[in-house]
């Protein structure tokens, strides 16, 4: 992977910013990972795809995030911080091609963890039931049915294989003191980010090109701070 110049930052965010959450993600990764092809990427187990997500949030935002939802008792903000780079840690390791087995009484039955592209294919159901029946039949070798609960084995399994797949955070309402859970979506989440980043970069480039009949690309060389330091300059 290799960090993104602004100008490359905005090209992928003005050509991605109507497509779906994952597409977005994929095409993130793949302007970060020019040495991968897209093909490569969309075979990585979603942990793996995700840790790229994550370390390029990592260079573009920082280590630190925040993660705002809704508590479930009083309805009030409740937020969660994370390092970002503690969750990267381990998972280039992994493959998302080496199957696994797990013995079960009516014989074995062999497994890999799923994919970006499973999840892909699965996305273009038009049920939860569909989508799940998909990504099964894509990441499970198996002659018969599955039964619910070898499908609670074979999701603990992932899990445990996976852990960056589907990151769960959990805390305290500060509020009234109810328990939460939700999860974080990577290619969402980063994506908002960089949403809200073009936006303020743009404002910016609007602004300094108005003031100074600067080109965008001369103002988008500039280091923050020192576009910063013009923008003050500019507010007096």
């Amino acid at each position: 992977m290799q960090p993104l110049s602004f100008a490359e930052l905005l090209t992928v965010w003005e050509e991605n910013w109507r497509r779906p959450p994952l597409w977005q993600g994929l095409a993130l990764a793949a302007a970060a990972c020019p040495e991968e092809t897209v093909e490569t990427l969309m075979r990585e187990p979603l942990g793996r795809f995700n840790a790229r997500l994550w370390t390029f949030r990592l260079w573009c935002f920082g280590s630190l995030l925040t993660a705002v939802t809704d508590c479930p008792g009083c309805g009030e903000k409740v937020e969660a911080t994370l390092d970002v780079a503690s969750l990267c840690i381990g998972a280039e390791a992994q493959s998302g091609e080496d199957w696994q087995e797990i013995a079960t009484e009516a014989g074995a039955v062999r497994f890999r963890l799923p994919a970006l592209g499973d999840l892909l294919a699965a996305g273009e159901a038009t049920s939860f039931e569909e989508a799940t029946q998909r990504l099964i039949q894509r990441c499970v070798e198996t002659s018969g049915a599955l039964s619910g609960e070898l499908l609670a084995i074979l999701s603990a399994k992932i899990e445990e294989a996976d852990p960056l797949a589907l990151l769960e955070l959990h805390g305290h309402c500060p509020h009234c003191g109810q328990a939460w859970a939700g999860f974080l979506d990577a290619a969402s989440f980063v994506w908002r980010e960089l949403q809200t980043w073009a936006e303020r970069t743009l404002q910016e480039v609007h602004l300094l090109a108005r003031a100074y009949g600067w080109r965008e690309q001369e103002i988008l060389a500039l280091s923050p701070t020192r576009r910063q330091a013009y923008l003050r300059m500019i507010y007096g």
